[in-house]
């Protein structure tokens, strides 16, 4: 279990945004499955809002785009520069999806889409870190980057933030800065768009994903075991990617 009440080291994984069509909905489910405190979004910022637990800040919640086929979700890196990371970024063959953006009081976020596909943000912090804690029941404990093509998207976290990967089989990396492991990059499905899935941590897997499904979730991948938990791929019933994970006694907390 980690709190967090500093910005980040750059490249690491701070925030977890869901932009969805239907913000109270969205928000009824996770208040049904992991008993989240969620308040009514604020007309100010579009309807958005962030999930709580125990008054800490997990993820927010916003209105989607206009013309989007389903919900997403977008994962923010740390930096503690976004001009030059956003910079640094298309020089490296992103794509500038928004931003800069000012969120005042809190900090500046960018997006971009990475050279395999995979829509990701940066978030330089000024007022608010990111999520409050990792590795604690209902808080985020892991990402997985599903590209269009692994060592495209590889290639670019290497060399934006100075990420080692390493082959973790079935042609999955591992990306670490320094000793500290972060995510997986591994292949999309060939019907799916590339994305992220974040983890939230729970304490009985299999039944959290059958209150999921109960109340309107898709099952997209398991439940799965590995050496060290077990873990499943769900979307939301407006179609947001996320997953649940259980960690066995040996997982090693993220940094």
């Amino acid at each position: 279990m980690t709190a967090r009440t500093t910005p980040q080291s750059p490249g690491t994984p701070t925030w977890l945004d869901l932009w969805v069509e239907d913000v109270p909905a969205t928000a009824a489910f996770f208040r049904d499955l992991l008993g989240y405190g969620i308040p009514d979004g604020s007309p100010e910022f579009g309807g958005y809002t962030v999930v709580h637990r125990d008054d800490r800040y997990v993820f927010g919640i916003g209105p989607a785009m206009p013309g989007s086929a389903h919900d997403v979700a977008t994962l923010y890196l740390a930096t503690d520069d976004l001009r030059a990371t956003l910079a640094r970024a298309e020089s490296l063959g992103a794509r500038r999806v928004a931003g800069p953006t000012e969120i005042p009081e809190h900090g500046h976020m960018a997006v971009v889409t990475d050279p395999g596909g995979v829509t990701v943000a940066f978030w330089q912090a000024t007022g608010v870190v990111g999520y409050a804690a990792v590795d604690e029941p209902g808080f985020p404990c892991w990402q997985d980057c599903l590209t269009g093509d692994v060592e495209r998207s590889a290639a670019f976290y290497r060399d934006l933030f100075g990420f080692t990967t390493e082959p973790m089989g079935d042609g999955v990396l591992l990306a670490r800065l320094g000793d500290d492991g972060h995510f997986t990059i591994g292949a999309c499905i060939e019907t799916d768009d590339p994305h992220w899935v974040s983890y939230l941590l729970v304490e009985d897997l299999d039944a959290m994903t059958e209150r999921a499904q109960s109340l309107g979730a898709s099952v997209t991948m398991g439940p799965m075991d590995l050496p060290f938990g077990r873990f499943v791929h769900l979307t939301t019933p407006g179609g947001a990617p996320f997953g649940l994970f259980q960690g066995a006694d040996a997982m090693p907390a993220q940094a």
